[in-house]
């Protein structure tokens, strides 16, 4: 068995992680790409030989993967290779689904209270030298959110705001039972009916069919003018034009997005120019070293993968090709 082994870190896997792997896998041959000095053709060969790979990799790689069992990303989103059309019909997908809500769930907390304390005028006041006090702040003691996506992030968004808010709903693909945290739980199909009760949306959804541009202009219109909307999932979520325009007609406190529809963000993109508006590149989850919490995490998600596939066992953090979710898990990007 051969396994490519990518690393999202610089200076590539360390000695514990290949030590682990190396006890977990006694018989299999090892490939660290970080180690590796390929051409382009050895690169492809290398990925033809593979059996297993572990982290990521860009998609249209997957092409010449015509051997691959099991890909077992370190990273939570899957959209990109269950679409692809080169992703072997035979290779089973797993995520790092779990790993990252903690630290997603922090950034978008950041974001939520950034913009109820108008920290980015603040920012530009000094910028400016300017002692300009801004009145009134929004405050979340409270408040009600609504949480799209009550998977990991989404339990962790909600843990990290149940000492202030009042009330938290959250919002699944299909109305089941509420997790600790939340004191209610609805279906897509009830969105529309909760979402002028929200002061907060917090957003961690994946990319599906059901959910791409799923807060479209109609439904950003039925939030509270002075609701603050924070976005970490994917941002197929929110079409661009329709963000642009209804924060042009004064709507909406504040937004914070971790996603954009199209990434990189493009130079020309308007939303740029959006008053009341944070970016931040698509780095919720980089608040992280190997030695990390969440990186910890990771590593043994994919120990724990690599050892029962090893010994034929059933895999967790399977992805299902269908909806994009992780099978015991529908409803959350990580």
């Amino acid at each position: 068995m051969k396994i490519l082994a990518f690393c999202q870190f610089p200076e590539g896997y360390n000695e514990s992680f290949r030590s682990k792997l190396r006890a977990i896998c006694p018989d299999a041959e090892i490939v660290y790409c970080d180690d590796c000095a390929w051409n382009e053709t050895e690169y492809h060969a290398a990925l033809r030989d593979a059996d297993v790979i572990i982290g990521h990799l860009p998609p249209k790689d997957l092409q010449y993967c015509t051997k691959l069992k099991l890909m077992q990303m370190d990273i939570a989103g899957a959209d990109s290779y269950v679409r692809s059309p080169y992703l072997p019909e035979e290779t089973v997908l797993c995520n790092a689904s779990g790993a990252y809500g903690v630290v997603l769930a922090e950034h978008a907390v950041a974001l939520v209270m950034a913009l109820c304390r108008d920290l980015p005028l603040y920012v530009q006041n000094k910028l400016r030298h300017e002692w300009l006090p801004s009145m009134p702040d929004k405050p979340v003691e409270g408040g009600t959110v609504l949480i799209l996506g009550a998977g990991d992030i989404g339990v962790n968004t909600a843990r990290l705001l149940r000492p202030l808010a009042a009330r938290i709903i959250g919002v699944r693909r299909v109305r089941r039972s509420a997790p600790e945290g939340f004191d209610e739980m609805i279906g897509f199909d009830e969105l529309d009916d909760y979402l002028p009760q929200a002061d907060f949306v917090c957003c961690s959804l994946p990319s599906t069919p059901e959910t791409v541009h799923l807060l479209d202009a109609r439904r950003l219109r039925l939030m509270k003018e002075d609701a603050v909307l924070v976005n970490v999932g994917r941002g197929s979520l929110i079409p661009t034009a329709d963000l642009c325009a209804v924060l042009k007609e004064g709507r909406l406190r504040g937004v914070g997005i971790d996603v954009c529809e199209t990434e990189p963000l493009p130079p020309d993109s308007p939303l740029w120019d959006c008053e009341r508006l944070i970016i931040t590149p698509h780095t919720a989850g980089n608040a992280m070293t190997q030695d990390s919490p969440t990186n910890r995490r990771i590593y043994e998600i994919i120990w724990h993968n690599l050892e029962s596939y090893i010994a034929g066992r059933p895999l967790d953090h399977v992805v299902d090709r269908k909806t994009g979710y992780r099978k015991t898990d529908e409803t959350c990007r990580s």
